[in-house]
């Protein structure tokens, strides 16, 4: 019984895209049984059934019978099986198919109907001179095998035959894989190259001075051509073990750079997101309530942006280098927008974008120490490690500041010279000893306090902010080049501001928000493809539960659509029992006097057909694919077994069938791909040496071929039973996580 893969119903967006899902992995689960089929024919074994799917308590979609097998689709779309006389996982049921084997099920084959049964059997050099001890009184499997079979069951097979017959499904499922690769590259496949979009702020790509729109050509000395590659080679690396990567800058060259991988998620990352274009996205070109929103004229989905301001642009990485340089400046976008008809020309039109105003509730969060460092910044620069403590800014000039965290970017980017820079001073601290994010009441400690020094260092324009927000972001200050950890408790509440009438006091402990979307959508382009839905985020430890950063929170707000309430949950100073204050509505602050430079501009993903120059490089190609494929698996459960990578990064039935049907909308390549991928990893996953998968029967029989003789029937039963249970838990686990009954 091979336990594989599952097909269910899935939504009809689209029927072509379903039955691409149900013919691909159907394939998969019938290439499999049928190499078992084939083979346990060629060796003569009578098989009873082949089905996919299970037809657990004989409830069939179909059946049919052709000769001596049964064929049909089971109820339980769960994998497949091919029934051979004489062969059964199950060990309960292994004596009853034993007896079955001996009496030779039914019809002319019977043992007792034929009276040559046993000169064919002296014929095959089997048990002829042995005498057939009753089955009912064999106390294992040896003794068993002492018995009369019947010469078609897969038990009478040697050794060599029966491996054969269980290492066939493997074999026909890299055979698939190896195809469907080769075809995948005849077809062509649209592929997105390895670069960067945009970053995390504080993860290993962000430190190490990376930046949108750098193109990474070879990870550790290996050529890098898909962002799949990147994938692969961060997520499988060792605990703490840096990664070399040569890089292409727009305008500066190739460099060198080491990243050190997080380990923050369930498998290690470097934070970023495949390069971009400089086209609006087909689906959703802007967010409805940015600023892109409120264009004049209106952006289009396929408009091609190339100038800001006048200033010509050719990539992303130029769009997002002067955006954030207007930081708090209206834009004018010079776009080129597809000819509407045939033949017609392009058009080009300049369109006006406001700056996009910040929105928020009035929380000012206390901030802890400096998360990260980035290469090459000024804070760098200036010798500011993560673990100091940031205790006061002084601006140029004797300006103030009102310690709102949140709005310190802003403000240094509009006190920042145009050209040059200023000098501006940081006091700080460091307490090796301490908290690495600050203390238990929410500030420096009291060594930070004593060890106090001053640096300075040159304050510049931002050229480049991080936009990847994530639930354990710190908040970047992109000007100095460090991420601060925001902890959750008040440090103040600005003025009439919401949380002020909401009754949040400073000192106030931050426990929960609670991002609720108004219940009837506003009617704005876009909306259709928009997800909306509420998001319950933790902010402090003490639960037990996912933390979620106040930094992630602030992000997520300045996304919200009119409408959309905040209840946050805070225990008041002094106060044991926590209090909800509900219905908290974000205001939208005057662009005069605080924005954010990123005005909801969504931007295609950057796509290459890779397509073979003939069927010998498709063929090369294929094989690489194939083992590549084959090898992940194994590397996958190696950083498991040590602790790099989370169980939660495992992917049930559902998960792939969500995932294919993904898949299969990006075109045929992409989807033979997947299938050669899917196809490879069952291979794999059915030849480990668990009990009742293929490979746990490789090993009963590799046993037996040196032993001369099979386990004990005890031992088979208690290995076989421990087999089902790791299946039965592996099962329960991915269906947990599929359903999200287990938090990733």
């Amino acid at each position: 019984m091979d336990f594989g893969l599952i097909v269910t119903a899935v939504s009809l967006a689209s029927v072509q895209y379903v039955l691409m899902v149900v013919v691909g992995l159907g394939l998969i689960i019938f290439v499999h049984e049928l190499g078992h089929f084939l083979v346990a024919k060629m060796c003569g074994v009578r098989c009873d059934k082949f089905y996919l799917g299970f037809d657990f308590f004989g409830l069939k979609l179909l059946r049919f019978r052709w000769g001596e097998t049964e064929y049909g689709i089971g109820i339980v779309p769960l994998g497949g099986y091919v029934k051979m006389l004489g062969q059964e996982d199950n060990p309960a049921r292994l004596r009853e198919e034993l007896e079955r084997a001996k009496a030779g099920g039914s019809g002319p084959d019977r043992l007792e109907d034929d009276p040559q049964g046993e000169k064919k059997r002296a014929a095959s050099g089997r048990a002829s001179d042995n005498p057939s001890p009753k089955i009912e009184s064999s106390p294992n499997v040896e003794a068993l095998r002492a018995a009369l079979y019947d010469p078609r069951s897969y038990l009478a097979k040697s050794v060599p035959q029966r491996m054969a017959i269980i290492s066939a499904g493997v074999i026909m499922n890299l055979v698939f894989a190896f195809a469907a690769a080769v075809a995948a590259y005849l077809v062509g496949v649209q592929e997105t190259p390895c670069g960067v979009g945009d970053l995390a702020p504080g993860e290993g790509a962000w430190r190490a001075g990376l930046l949108p729109g750098d193109r990474i050509l070879a990870i550790d000395g290996k050529p890098a051509i898909r962002f799949q590659d990147l994938q692969y080679a961060v997520s499988l690396t060792r605990r703490e073990q840096p990664v070399e990567m040569r890089i292409e800058r727009p305008g500066v060259g190739e460099l060198n750079v080491v990243i050190v991988p997080d380990r923050i998620r369930i498998v290690p990352t470097i934070g970023v997101t495949n390069p971009l274009l400089p086209i609006l996205h087909d689906g959703l070109p802007y967010y409805p309530t940015s600023s892109a929103s409120r264009a004049d004229p209106p952006l289009a989905s396929g408009d091609r942006i190339i100038a800001v301001d006048g200033t010509p642009v050719e990539g992303y990485a130029d769009i997002h280098r002067e955006l954030t340089l207007r930081w708090d400046s209206p834009v004018r976008l010079t776009v080129r927008r597809p000819a509407e008809k045939p033949g017609e020309e392009d058009v080009a039109l300049d369109v006006s974008v406001p700056a996009q105003p910040v929105r928020d509730i009035g929380i000012r969060p206390v901030w802890g120490k400096i998360l990260a460092v980035r290469t090459g910044s000024a804070a760098e620069g200036a010798g500011i490690q993560p673990g100091d403590s940031l205790l006061d800014i002084l601006l140029p000039n004797g300006e103030q500041w009102d310690r709102n965290i949140l709005r310190l970017s802003d403000r240094l980017q509009r006190i920042a010279p145009a050209e040059g820079s200023v000098e501006i001073s940081l006091i700080l601290g460091r307490d090796a000893d301490g908290p690495e994010d600050g203390t238990a009441s929410g500030g420096p400690s009291a060594g930070a306090e004593r060890n106090r020094r001053t640096v300075t260092l040159p304050l510049r324009k931002a050229s480049h902010y991080a936009d990847l927000y994530t639930p354990d972001s710190g908040l970047e200050i992109p000007q100095l080049g460090i991420v601060l950890a925001l902890l959750p408790k008040v440090m103040g509440v600005e003025p009439d501001s919401p949380a002020e009438r909401g009754g949040i006091r400073p000192g106030d402990d931050l426990l929960a928000v609670r991002i609720i979307p108004p219940k009837q959508l506003p009617d704005l382009p876009g909306m259709d493809q928009l997800q909306v839905r509420e998001m319950s985020l933790r902010l402090d430890a003490e639960s037990g539960e996912t933390r979620a950063s106040y930094a992630f929170f602030w992000r997520e707000l300045q996304r919200v659509l009119p409408g959309t309430l905040v209840d946050v949950t805070v225990r008041h100073e002094g106060s044991a029992a926590p209090a909800v204050i509900r219905g908290l509505a974000p205001q939208e602050a005057s662009a005069s006097s605080w924005t954010f430079p990123d005005r909801g501009l969504l931007f295609q993903a950057e796509a290459a057909d890779l397509r073979a120059s003939g069927f010998v490089q498709a063929v090369g190609w294929g094989a690489t694919e194939t083992w590549a494929a084959v090898t992940i698996i194994y590397r996958t459960l190696n950083h498991m077994g040590r602790g790099d990578v989370s169980p939660k990064a495992l992917v049930g039935p559902i998960g792939l069938v969500g995932a294919a049907y993904r898949i299969a909308s990006q075109g045929w390549g992409r989807f033979l791909l997947f299938l050669a991928l899917l196809s490879a990893n069952l291979a794999v996953i059915n030849f480990l040496p668990i009990p009742v998968l293929d490979g746990g029967h490789m090993v009963f029989l590799l046993y037996e071929g040196i032993r001369g003789k099979p386990p004990h029937e005890g031992v088979f039963a208690a290995l076989s039973y421990l087999g089902l249970a790791i299946l039965l838990f592996l099962m329960l686990w991915v269906f947990g996580l599929d359903l999200g009954l287990i938090a990733r």
